[in-house]
């Protein structure tokens, strides 16, 4: 019996000494790596750093100063009436970068709305050129939108070199570029599409960027705008007076955004393209002369020259002067020494009066 207990110890013994053995090899042969395999080496790490992925650099759009993701910037302008009868339908002007504000005729205010880089689906009711329009689409190259036009705003498109002309009557009929929508009454149902007017450039051969410059504004912190000579007056609202109440304008500074949000008639104006209320990072009021021409009440407006300019920005008011020497320069604005105005990043609003009594603030 002894001898029995002995002889199970020893082939105990062996099978497990074997399994041993066999389990060194296999981890030899199979888990370690071959001898000639190189190691993979980090330059980085051998010199002590760690590898760093680099961004994109990026690219700020001349106009508002914003990041965007295209190499090359064509202005796409559109006329915008305000007309109330328009309200419930406009659409695209929360998303363009500057718009200007003025009178058509009749006391009744009108938009002209730039894209530089946008392709916005839906904007409109696009309304009729007129000459000041002209002038102020011209200084970018840009191609202008617009629903026909008074007799002198046609002639300044059909004159200007610097102006692709897209006339939605002459365009309309299809299901691209111009489109009615017949749940509105003509002439309040014309819209249009950014990224096919874009495609229509493109079909026509307009491949003027913007002009060569740095910025259209001067952009920079509020405090650029400050000297020993001059207070920072407080603006949290604006007020600017067209004719008629339907058309009285209100912004009101939202400091936790940095943003002027903009009334019409006393309401939020809303963009029904995507439901959000306009805003803007600055508001500008621009003061020139205009005056009737016509039994119409088509106006003669004043877009070259100098005069007296306002910039709300940050809550603040900064008074200046604007000039603009021919219709292919940009505008310049100074505060009361002779320096340019720093802009904040972001839309631009310009809301054109002829005198300085349409204009208060608190």
């Amino acid at each position: 019996m002894e001898n029995k207990k002995r002889l199970y110890l020893i082939i105990g013994a062996s099978v497990t000494a074997f399994l041993i053995i066999l389990g060194v090899i296999w981890f030899t042969v199979f888990a370690l790596p071959a001898p000639n395999d190189d190691p993979v080496v980090n330059e980085d790490e051998l010199n002590g750093e760690e590898e760093i992925e680099h961004d994109e650099p990026m690219t700020l759009s001349v106009i508002d100063n914003l990041s965007i993701d295209v190499e090359e910037e064509k202005m796409v302008a559109v006329i915008i009436e305000n007309h109330t009868d328009s309200r419930p339908q406009m659409a695209g002007l929360e998303e363009a970068s500057l718009v200007f504000e003025t009178e058509a005729e009749g006391g009744i205010t009108r938009f002209l709305a730039f894209y530089p880089y946008q392709n916005t689906n839906l904007v409109g009711p696009v309304r009729s050129a007129r000459p000041y329009f002209v002038s102020w689409a011209e200084q970018f190259n840009s191609a202008l939108a617009h629903a026909g036009g008074s007799d002198p705003g046609l002639s300044a498109i059909y004159s200007s070199g610097n102006i692709l002309d897209l006339d939605g009557l002459a365009i309309e009929g299809g299901l691209k570029y111009f489109v009615r929508d017949y749940d509105y009454f003509a002439p309040h149902n014309l819209f249009t599409n950014i990224s096919e007017l874009r495609e229509l450039m493109d079909q026509r051969g307009w491949d003027k960027p913007l002009p060569a410059v740095d910025h259209f504004f001067v952009f920079g912190p509020v405090e650029a705008n400050s000297s020993p000579s001059m207070d920072d007056e407080e603006a949290s609202t604006v007020h600017i007076y067209y004719p008629f109440p339907e058309y009285f304008v209100r912004y009101d500074y939202n400091d936790s955004d940095k943003l002027y949000e903009r009334f019409q008639a006393g309401e939020p104006h809303i963009d029904n393209g995507n439901g959000k209320q306009i805003t803007a990072s600055n508001v500008v009021v621009l003061i020139t002369n205009y005056y009737s021409t016509d039994s119409a009440g088509r106006l003669y407006m004043k877009t070259e020259g100098t005069g007296d300019m306002y910039l709300f920005r940050d809550g603040k008011v900064f008074p200046g002067t604007w000039e603009r020497i021919t219709t292919l320069d940009k505008y310049k604005f100074y505060d009361k020494n002779g320096n340019e105005l720093a802009f904040a990043p972001g839309k631009t609003w310009i809301s054109v009066v002829n005198y300085q009594g349409g204009l208060q603030w608190e």
